[in-house]
This record gives structure tokens, sequence and C-alpha cells, in this order.
């Protein structure tokens, strides 16, 4: 009878695992993100490190919300709190990424077309994780869907940023 409940509890439990995967997915791609980010700068001053300790403030935070998730399940308010940290993600790391670009455009080695279209990938995470954070408030799973789509998506790499880090 024991390994019984214990299967139970364990399958029970399956759904408790999808908000720290989406967490740990998302912090993962900030962190190789993050590293791609600093390779090409070339000199850092103080506003970058502020941008960095903000986007650094936000991650640090996501195991709140996360454990929120997991504990309660997908309720509108955990499910919206989520959205609305995913949300802060999205503009830190875009607000450093504006900012790096802006600093490297006079820099020759950085290719500006590359350049646009990151603002645009960042840019799409931005934009939905405050629409998922609103349909949260109907729908709370389908918010929680988006999430872990938006880290699938961000997970795979853009074609042409994955050939030029393969020729570096």
């Amino acid at each position: 009878m024991p390994n019984e409940r214990l299967r139970a509890a364990l399958l029970h439990s399956i759904s408790q695992l999808m908000p720290y995967l989406t967490s740990f997915a998302t912090i993962g791609i900030i962190w190789l993100n993050h590293h791609s980010m600093f390779h090409s700068i070339e000199r850092v001053e103080h506003t970058t490190l502020t941008l960095n300790l903000l986007l650094l403030l936000v991650v640090a935070f996501i195991p709140y919300p996360t454990a929120v998730l997991s504990r309660y399940g997908a309720l509108p308010s955990s499910s919206f709190l989520y959205g609305v940290v995913l949300t802060m993600l999205g503009i830190t790391y875009s607000l450093l990424w504006l900012h790096v670009v802006r600093r490297s455009l006079s820099s020759a080695h950085i290719d500006k077309r590359a350049a646009r279209r990151k603002i645009w990938r960042n840019l799409a995470g931005t934009l939905i994780y405050p629409a998922a954070a609103l349909i949260a408030l109907r729908f709370p799973r389908v918010s929680v869907l988006i999430y872990f789509l938006v880290a699938v998506f961000y997970f795979i790499p853009s074609g042409r940023s994955a050939e030029a880090q393969d020729r570096s």
C-alpha cells in the first residue's frame, strides 16, 4: 500500500514540476543569452552594470512566483504573479540589450542586422508575457502553457545566431 500512495503522490506532483522546469529553462536561456551578450561588449560602464544588476534582481526573484505557482497550482493570482515577474524579466533584459546595442553600433565588429533581429526576438517575450498574465486572470492554465511555450521559443536558437556562435 505505501508504494501505491507514493506512486499516486508522484503522479500528482508532476503538475508542480511544470513551473520549475519553465523557470529553469527561462533562467538558463537568460544565462546563455547574457553570456553571448557580454561576449560582444568591448567596454562596460556604470549604466551597463546598473541595468545588469536590475536584470539580476528579477532573475533572483523568479523562485518566489515559481514556488507560489507550484504550491497553489494554476490559479488566476499565482499565474498572474508569475506572468508579471516574467514581464519584468523581459523588460529588464530588453533594456540591457538595447543599451548594449546602442553603445556598440559604432563598433565595426557588430552585425547591425543581427542586432535588430535580436531586438525583435527579445521583444516577443516582452510583449507576450504581459498578454499571458492578463489571460491568467480568466484562463490561468492557458497562461502557464504560454509561459512554457515562450521558454521553448527562446530555447530554440534563431538560425543565424546559431551559425554565428558556431563560427566564434
